[in-house]
């Protein structure tokens, strides 16, 4: 570890911290030839089950857009499938694709294995604080966020 993050600030950290576990997932997901965003659609939709495209976005934390291209990008790959949803007129149901089940399982694995080794070495109280204390940074920077027009606490979320 650089000597420079011995003393860095929260913010710092959690910006490292970020970075570091992008490029991990990133670098874990090379072999399959998936970016995070459809790794995170393919677990969402694994764990569960058929979902339309705005509860989608908010399980992965993207814009509705962003959503919308990533699946037509995973639907043209055979990776996922869209149907009409028999429950309302005008929305698509989003559900895996027959073959990608088994993928998903072993995308499900490798997810696991990454949190396993993000928290290895932490004590349960210790990951209890640190995830108090990400909660409370995380309400501090929604709060800094208010009033500000177009700067939502969701979009903010979103766009990152």
């Amino acid at each position: 570890m650089p000597d420079s993050l011995t003393h860095a600030g929260l913010g710092t950290l959690a910006s490292v911290v970020r970075r570091r576990l992008k490029h991990v997932v990133a670098s874990r997901l090379a072999p399959y030839d998936l970016t995070i965003q459809q790794f995170w659609v393919l677990l969402v939709l694994l764990e569960q089950g058929p979902c339309s495209l705005h509860p989608l976005a908010q399980q992965v934390w993207m814009d509705d857009p962003t959503a919308s291209r990533v699946v037509k990008a995973m639907v043209e790959r055979g990776l996922v499938r869209t149907r009409p949803d028999p429950k309302h007129g005008r929305r698509i149901l989003i559900t895996l694709a027959a073959g990608s089940a088994l993928l998903a399982q072993e995308l499900q694995a490798l997810a696991m294995e990454i949190k396993a080794g993000l928290v290895a070495g932490l004590e349960a109280d210790q990951q209890e604080t640190l995830r108090l204390g990400l909660l409370a940074m995380i309400t501090n920077l929604d709060g800094m966020l208010v009033g500000i027009p177009s700067n939502s606490p969701g979009n903010a979320v979103a766009a990152s």
